[in-house]
């Protein structure tokens, strides 16, 4: 950080010093009244070049601290988002467990409170499940394998779910895998 500062620094127009347009016999005939007066005007001058660059530095400091405010947010969404679509198989799995029929109904009630704890967590979390069957066919949330002709269906309609969908707020975490009609 040291060092983006005095790059920073270095990267700044030198101070210009005021130009000295007084020749020696005009400066020795001024009066001290008037050396004051031009020497206060040189001062205000350089004071005011340092406020520009002072106030250059704030704003750049000011960017750099949005710009890094933002990208941990996306760090952060990203990070979790990416953890989410991890389990999401094992969602998908403990789903296929419980529709496979089972001769235990403890064994079977056991796989379905783990299904809910997962799901619970997750829709704690922010994630919905995309819809998908019978909604009109959206390349942005859909991702169509198949394709059917089936006049009772509208055109661009999803007909079928192959894999279920998710999101968590804006994000995908994964397209809903369908069999588009007409």
């Amino acid at each position: 950080m040291a060092e983006q500062e005095k790059e920073t620094l270095d990267q700044q127009p030198p101070l210009e010093e005021p130009a000295m347009e007084q020749t020696e016999a005009e400066t020795a005939a001024e009066t001290p009244e008037e050396a004051a007066a031009r020497q206060l005007e040189q001062l205000r001058e350089e004071n005011k070049a340092l406020e520009e660059r002072h106030l250059r530095l704030m704003a750049e400091f000011g960017n750099f601290k949005n710009r890094t405010a933002k990208e941990k947010d996306n760090i952060y969404g990203d990070a979790v988002a990416g953890t989410l679509r991890e389990l999401l198989p094992v969602l998908d799995n403990l789903q296929r467990a419980l529709d496979s029929p089972c001769a235990d109904e403890d064994y079977k009630k056991g796989v379905e409170l783990i299904h809910k704890g997962l799901w619970e967590i997750m829709t704690g979390m922010g994630v919905e499940e995309i819809a998908a069957t019978g909604v009109p066919f959206d390349p942005d949330i859909h991702n169509a394998v198949m394709h059917i002709e089936d006049d009772s269906l509208g055109k661009n309609t999803v007909a079928q779910v192959l894999q279920k969908g998710y999101r968590m707020g804006e994000r995908i975490l994964r397209y809903a895998m369908v069999q588009a009609a007409n």
